[in-house]
């Protein structure tokens, strides 16, 4: 891939296209050997068989689009990017070796809520609406790092097996495993913000840093 490109290749799994919204001077591709950028979608939760945990009653999931996406995660090189969104935030958790905490609270809210940037601790606004969360917690330190956390709102629940109460809510968080892709996961939606939303630019930049760091 070439880095000085201005636009930067996208492949959208399941191509619900619309996930790329948000980023900027972009161009799509049908095939992921081509991408600089593999986005992983929202939806349905990831079936717990995958991070060896007990399905909760609100878990909702479908196995058989889990394992597809398994295959499309094990072609993406490491010189290329993976990026969650919602759903595919929580998978790239799993890929990564974390589990889910199955049911919150206060988290299905669909308007902006408050997100803090920890190397910067500066506030911005991204739309939110999930009743599942990554828990990155039993990863070691050393393969993922926090970059921005939930400010306004925490859930009054944890529920899941083999989960506690996390110490903060993780919101976007960058995983970064030997032999694997870096992954950005990010829990909100900032496909539904307008391009010029600060959560939008600073995000666009991280992403620009990492693909630019790979090559």
């Amino acid at each position: 891939m070439n880095t000085m490109l201005k636009t930067k290749k996208v492949y959208v799994v399941g191509n619900q296209v619309h996930y790329a919204n948000f980023i900027t001077k972009r161009e799509l591709v049908d095939d992921i050997n081509d991408a600089d950028i593999v986005i992983f979608t929202g939806g349905e939760d990831v079936h717990p068989s995958l991070y060896n945990c007990k399905p909760h009653p609100t878990t909702c999931a479908n196995l058989q689009r889990d394992l597809a996406e398994k295959k499309e995660f094990e072609k993406i090189r490491p010189d290329q990017l993976a990026v969650g969104i919602c759903r595919g935030s929580q998978y790239l958790c799993i890929m990564n070796g974390g589990i889910l905490i199955q049911n919150v609270k206060n988290h299905a809210i669909r308007i902006t809520h408050s997100i803090t940037e920890i190397s910067t601790d500066k506030m911005y606004e991204i739309t939110s609406t999930h009743h599942q969360m990554q828990y990155p917690f039993i990863i070691p330190d050393k393969y993922w790092t926090c970059l921005f956390y939930s400010t306004s709102h925490r859930s009054s629940i944890y529920e899941g097996d083999n989960v506690m109460s996390p110490p903060y809510e993780p919101e976007i968080v960058l995983y970064d495993r030997p032999n694997l892709p870096k992954c950005l996961a990010i829990q909100g939606h900032p496909e539904y913000m307008r391009p010029e939303s600060p959560i939008v630019i600073r995000i666009n930049e991280i992403i620009d840093k990492l693909i630019a760091d790979e090559n």
